[in-house]
């Protein structure tokens, strides 16, 4: 007899678990595994302050999920809203639909928990969809660029200031974006970057509680160190138009805030008549199967589940990780009932630590066990949690993607790596070349000098100095263009043989701006872009006042 697994939604839990299933399942075609969500692809939620800030591009965190399951063949993707779960006919009921279970997981996902403060929903941004970040995306340079001409002093800075409420994950690395944003901002609209005020405002009396206050310390100090202005014990009680109102305490000018301070379960989970916790997330027993319907085989993962390990008094938080364990949990649990057996596994806090990064370049992570790590290798260590995620879905493919769409197709030299790697072009790729002509030039200029003759430069051995210098600026990646140059009118003024030809199309290949990428300059040339722009035409402003 066929048996019937049905999975609601497509998140980070939903997903997994879906994925386990297949897996388990593979060899019995007797089990069909339903997956439902209203998109036709799994959104990587935990990048969304990244498509908000204009780093990456909408589709870099959008995963068809046909190329997910494409080798699952006894996984059936379906599109469609889920509006009910009729628990006593086991059946879910979506717009266009209804699909029968003998084994259920619930895993919707979040949505933003504006706590009933009045005007948020009216006047404020939230970041919890793809709809949410492309509108905050809009938002942001559009006001941004209306600010840069506003003449009025006061409505200027009103224009000009970004408020983002809340200091969990998701309002800290929204901060950290902002951060790196801003210069980019600030040069698009020809203003200084400390004219774009970002503020973060708290209601708790310390930043950031996930983290130990050791680390929570160091990422208020690499706020303050770019000028974020940090409010806690701030309790926003009014979102307007044009300002934002604090309790006790003035009211903060501003065309934008950002609302990143609570989570709840997604609303549709409201009218499954299943008992709810704090926030709406549905309350679970140690198997995560739904309180009152152990029977009916439904299971709650992810931002739906109020997940508890056995003795603890408060649910994990809700983030990917939990719902990656949750997931395992779950696909176990589920495949135990469709194989009748009920051997049934716990769910236990299986907490790795955290990695928090703060825009591109800075993160955080606390782990193995308490470990503390900062800076450039915390925020490696987050991209590896994320690619980390694929392979655990066995995606190759969006593996791939992901470090192409995170260290390689990024403006404005916004990855952990800067513009060694993230330029628009092919200099990365012709480093090699560049190190070896370089290296070879050296070489050859030293065989000069030491009369054993040359094989790039026959029969002038005064130009051994020239060579020493050219090859070590090449391969140094210094003043690259000019050095590169200089090969070629040599060559074409006295040096072209037929041997040698090769030479005129490296250094022209050269020429591309290879020294940009692991070389000097990388640093030199925007500097003397800068100096020299600076000098010859001064510097630009949004408005020219007489």
């Amino acid at each position: 007899m066929s048996k019937n697994i049905v999975v609601i939604g497509a998140g980070f839990a939903g997903v997994y678990a879906t994925k386990r299933l297949a897996k388990q399942f593979k060899s019995n075609s007797d089990v069909k595994i339903t997956l439902i969500d209203r998109h036709s692809y799994f959104t990587y939620m935990t990048r969304l302050h990244e498509v908000a800030t204009k780093r990456v591009d909408p589709d870099s965190i959008q995963y068809d999920l046909q190329r997910i399951f494409h080798k699952q063949k006894n996984v059936q993707l379906v599109t469609d809203t889920v509006t009910q779960v009729d628990k006593d006919k086991k059946e879910v009921i979506a717009e266009h639909g209804t699909y029968p279970f003998d084994s259920l997981l619930i895993s919707l996902g979040g949505e933003p928990n504006d706590f009933g403060t009045p005007g948020v929903k009216e006047n404020g941004f939230t970041l919890w969809s793809m709809e949410d970040a492309l509108r905050l995306r809009a938002h942001i340079s559009e006001i941004i660029r209306q600010g840069a001409i506003e003449r009025d002093p006061t409505k200027r800075q009103s224009l000009l200031t970004l408020v983002v409420c809340g200091s969990g994950f998701t309002g800290a690395e929204t901060v950290g974006e902002l951060i790196d944003y801003r210069k980019v901002l600030a040069r698009e609209n020809k203003l200084d970057p400390n004219e774009i005020k970002i503020v973060l405002v708290e209601a708790a009396p310390a930043i950031i509680k996930m983290l130990d206050r050791t680390n929570a310390a160091h990422a208020e100090a690499y706020f303050k160190k770019n000028n974020i202005d940090i409010r806690p014990s701030s309790m926003i009680t009014k979102v307007n138009a044009d300002s934002v109102d604090i309790k006790d305490q003035d009211s903060i000018s501003t065309h934008t805030l950002i609302w990143t301070a609570g989570v709840k379960t997604n609303h549709i989970a409201d009218d499954f008549g299943i008992d709810a916790g704090r926030g709406g997330r549905l309350i679970t027993n140690q198997y995560l199967q739904a309180k009152g319907f152990e029977d009916k085989s439904i299971y709650v993962a992810g931002d739906d589940a109020n997940a508890t390990e056995q003795g603890a008094e408060r649910a994990v938080p809700q983030t990917a990780q939990e719902a990656e364990n949750e997931a395992k949990v779950v696909s176990d649990n589920m495949a135990a009932d469709i194989n009748g057996n009920q051997n049934y596994t716990e769910f236990k806090d299986d907490n790795k630590g955290f990695t928090v990064s703060f825009g591109a370049y800075y993160g955080i992570a606390q782990v193995f066990g308490g470990k503390r790590i900062r800076g450039w290798i915390a925020t490696i260590m987050k991209h590896f949690t994320n690619i980390l995620y694929f392979m655990r879905i066995r995606s190759g493919y969006f593996m791939f993607q992901y470090i192409l769409d995170e260290f390689f197709r990024v403006d404005n030299d916004r990855t952990v790596f800067g513009g060694h790697t993230a330029r628009r072009s092919n200099v990365l790729w012709s480093v090699p070349l560049r190190l070896f002509f370089g290296l070879a030039f050296f070489l050859d200029g030293l065989a000069n000098m030491n009369g054993s003759g040359g094989f790039l430069v026959v029969g002038y051995p005064e130009l051994a100095i020239c060579e020493l210098i050219i090859g070590g600026l090449i391969f140094l990646g210094f003043l690259t263009w000019l050095a590169n140059l200089a090969i070629i009118v040599l060559f074409f003024s006295a040096m072209l043989t037929w041997s040698t030809v090769w030479v005129i199309f490296v250094a022209l290949a050269l020429m591309n701006g290879s020294g940009r990428s692991f070389g000097l300059d990388y640093w030199f040339v925007p500097w003397l872009q800068r100096v020299w722009g600076k000098s010859r035409y001064g510097v630009p402003q949004s408005v020219y006042k007489k």
